[in-house]
């Protein structure tokens, strides 16, 4: 992988340590989700019984659970992905009129789910495309994070009423919509087709392992 910039260091640990804050996780996305790849897996049972896991677990184990339960890790997150825009959808249609606190929760979750997501694929992912021989993917799936990272950043320091902050959104939804679509489409399938039924296993366990650490 690529050596860090200190702009790239300041930037990424600022949203690590917000990351590490989060009290959403990868299986409550799922959950929440309940769409698309999660849908056609496991089915109102599947769902029922995750649902059931994560009442009656920690949050760090439902999560480890809820992941591993897909069966695969490239199902776990495009489910997040289609969450993380409905969470996009949420904050763009709050009309003028809905109070400043409320849009600023928002955006916190907001903010908080993509440096989760992003951190997991990039401890995670990533350094397995390096591995099976996709190294070029990997440094341009980091410097799209880079990017989306730098959206969030400058966001932060807006107030989420402004015209500024409305414009600023947009920019990041349309710069994480081009990143999704690219590792659903590309990314995900070249790299699940290098993989064995076992090393998908052990990928999709890893992942579950490092979201439960940031839930």
């Amino acid at each position: 992988m690529p050596k860090s910039s200190p702009r790239f260091d300041e930037v990424a640990g600022d949203l690590k340590k917000r990351s590490e804050e989060a009290v959403q996780s990868f299986g409550r996305a799922a959950l929440e989700t309940g769409r698309g790849p999660m849908s056609t897996l496991a089915g109102v049972a599947l769902l029922g019984f995750a649902a059931g896991v994560a009442a009656s677990l920690s949050r760090k184990a439902a999560t480890e659970v809820s992941i591993e339960a897909t069966g695969d890790w490239r199902d776990a997150l495009i489910a997040e992905h289609h969450y993380i825009e409905r969470l996009f959808s949420q904050l763009s249609e709050l009309g003028p009129d809905a109070a400043s606190s409320r849009r600023a929760k928002l955006f916190q979750k907001l903010d908080k789910t993509l440096a989760r997501h992003a951190f997991a694929e990039e401890s995670v992912i990533y350094p397995t495309l390096s591995a099976a021989e996709l190294e070029a993917e990997a440094r341009a799936l980091s410097s799209e994070h880079f990017d989306i990272r730098g959206h969030l950043h400058r966001l932060s320091t807006l107030p989420p009423e402004g015209e500024d902050f409305a414009k600023g959104l947009q920019a990041l939804r349309s710069a994480f919509a081009h990143h999704a679509r690219r590792e659903e489409a590309e990314i995900y399938p070249a790299l699940h087709a290098k993989l064995s039924p076992q090393q998908t296993s052990t990928l999709t366990r890893a992942l579950a392992k490092r979201a439960a650490r940031l839930a």
